[in-house]
């Protein structure tokens, strides 16, 4: 009974952060944050003064998502890419399609594994530790024939 209490509690509360959090979002001219179960999220960053408003949002958000290809000698922004992140039991908290090459998600202080996938290719998942006080930051460069 107490882990459903629990666990009712963590859920008011992400979904009470979401509800602040939106304003937030767009007041930076961010993409409204959607909800999904805990977690919210806002993607895209596309354009570059849209990547420069998503990169002075880092530090407001528990987790960060960067996706990349590899192309020549420098790496390029990506769209398109799936993103999951699931809880230390293996259950899916978020599963999504990215706007651009940034994710910025709240989720509830645990660990996490995020993976990330463009056009079927699938990279090596990441273990992150997300806090109340900090951010976790994971990085994805998919090899140029992903895209």
């Amino acid at each position: 009974m107490k882990a459903v209490l629990r666990d009712m509690g963590v859920a008011f509360a992400s979904l009470l952060g979401a509800a602040i959090s939106v304003n937030a979002a767009q007041a930076d001219n961010l993409p409204p944050e959607r909800v999904n179960g805990v977690a919210s999220y806002v993607s895209g960053g596309v354009s570059d003064g849209e990547a420069q408003r998503f990169q002075a949002a880092f530090k407001r958000y528990p987790l960060v998502v960067e996706l990349y290809e590899h192309s020549g000698a420098r790496d390029e922004y990506t769209a398109d890419a799936d993103v999951r992140i699931a809880d230390r039991r293996g259950a899916t908290v978020l599963e999504q399609r990215a706007d651009g090459p940034f994710m910025l998600v709240r989720l509830p202080a645990g660990d996490y594994t995020v993976s990330a996938s463009l056009h079927g290719h699938s990279l090596p998942p990441h273990k992150v530790h997300v806090t109340d006080s900090g951010h976790a930051h994971s990085v994805f460069v998919f090899p140029a024939e992903a895209g």
